[in-house]
């Protein structure tokens, strides 16, 4: 460990001093030039920062003056006295081992335990089941459940909208890692990372992610995504059923996340729409052609100086996901089945 110490006391930097008997650091003179200085060079990996004052002095240092500037270190805070130590800001790695060894060096109490992270962390489990969420690894879910009930932290990556309810408090649990909707590629990468780290990672999309062993990664797949179809001439079910998922496929779609089909009422008892529903596992609903043609599509279908007469599959993908972000539009074999991919609007609450 490499200690940044601040104090303001004889007692502070006699504790101060007792520590760096054991570690290697310095002392802060002045934490306004410490946090402009330190911002403009690069972040040791193996540094902290102590302040060796009273909690109320410290809590005001760190909000007022290390949280404006971001700097990248954890903080620790340690009574003038050495009498008890905690951590205010945790970053990066396991601050609590750190504050561990701090005490051992002084012979201090800690002021909380790894074990108490678990008083405010979130329920994975109930997140996953309030959002029909399908994981990979179920096993792996009832893990980092308990991982993270018992204190621990797992890093969230997604290219969905996700709200925490208390992102203070949430992100001890989680550290959020946010894709736009159009980054499938930084996703996979990420996902390709991840599958290399011990660090426990979960990825909660629609998207296809790379085809790899990640022992250590647990991927939740939502059924957010409505698909519009439109059947432009008499199918087989087979057929069908095997050009949406590649279609999907194609377009980076996950074909599990599909919640449901949206089509006109003239083809929602077609045997291809029921064997399409069937392999997907999942609900059909059905419109009139009226309403669909009544529909303001929010793009043009084509660039092309033809005249598209019809875009039905749109249409309904429009109207079962309430205008979503439209994910591919109008794809897959245009002489048997189309279909247009949307994502139902709306965020997923992942903490209460």
């Amino acid at each position: 460990m490499y200690l940044y110490c601040y104090g303001r006391s004889q007692k502070a930097e006699e504790t101060g001093n007792r520590l760096m008997e054991s570690c290697e650091g310095e002392w802060i003179r002045s934490v306004e030039n410490f946090t402009l200085s330190i911002g403009e060079s690069a972040v040791r990996a193996d540094g902290a920062i102590i302040l060796i004052l009273p909690l109320d002095a410290s809590v005001k240092l760190l909000t007022e003056r290390i949280y404006p500037v971001d700097i990248r270190y954890p903080v620790f805070t340690i009574d003038p006295s050495g009498r008890f130590a905690g951590i205010l800001r945790h970053m990066g790695y396991n601050s609590f081992e750190m504050l561990s060894q701090m005490c051992e060096v002084l012979g201090c109490k800690a002021l909380s335990v790894e074990s108490d992270r678990g008083e405010t962390a979130p329920d994975l489990k109930k997140a996953v089941e309030a959002y029909n969420m399908i994981p990979d690894k179920p096993e792996l879910l009832d893990s980092f459940a308990e991982f993270i009930s018992a204190g621990g932290n797992v890093s969230i990556y997604s290219d969905l909208p996700i709200t925490l309810n208390e992102p203070v408090l949430d992100s001890i649990s989680y550290s959020m890692y946010m894709f736009r909707s159009n980054q499938k590629k930084e996703l996979g990468q990420a996902y390709l990372a991840a599958s290399q780290d011990d660090k426990p990672a979960v990825f909660i999309t629609c998207s296809t992610l790379p085809d790899i062993e990640a022992g250590n990664v647990l991927v939740l797949t939502p059924r957010r995504v409505i698909v519009g179809l439109e059947l432009t001439a008499r199918t087989d079910p087979d057929y069908a059923v095997e050009t949406v998922e590649r279609t999907l496929v194609n377009h980076g779609i996950m074909p599990s996340a599909v919640a449901t089909i949206a089509v006109s009422t003239i083809v929602r008892d077609s045997d291809a729409v029921k064997a399409i529903s069937e392999r997907l596992g999942c609900y059909v609903t059905a419109f009139d052609s009226r309403l669909l043609k009544a529909v303001k599509l929010p793009l043009a279908a084509t660039y092309s100086p033809v005249k598209v007469d019809a875009d039905t599959c749109t249409a309904a993908a429009c109207l079962a996901s309430d205008n979503g972000n439209i994910m591919v539009r109008r794809a897959g074999d245009k002489n048997t089945v189309l279909l247009t991919a949307s994502l139902r609007r709306g965020t997923i609450a992942l903490t209460e």
